[in-house]
């Protein structure tokens, strides 16, 4: 799918440097790279979320003994 979209200047120099500095094939090949990398992020934070909610719960000391290497 194509998509047009509005990109300030500096960020167009910014985005060409990094395609040539990488060796990317292509402006399309950074972005989806960028996009991967965006998501990434957010599934750290929602696992990071995840774990915080966990460990606060009292029954996570159980699940700890569960889990216990021997």
């Amino acid at each position: 799918m194509k998509v047009s979209v509005s990109i300030p200047d500096e960020d167009i120099e910014y985005l060409d440097n990094y395609v040539k500095a990488h060796r990317f094939a292509s402006r399309s090949a950074a972005l989806r790279r960028a996009i991967r990398l965006l998501r990434a992020s957010e599934l750290t934070e929602s696992y990071a979320a995840a774990f915080s909610e966990w460990s606060d719960d009292p029954d996570s000391g159980a699940w700890d003994t569960a889990t216990m290497d021997a």
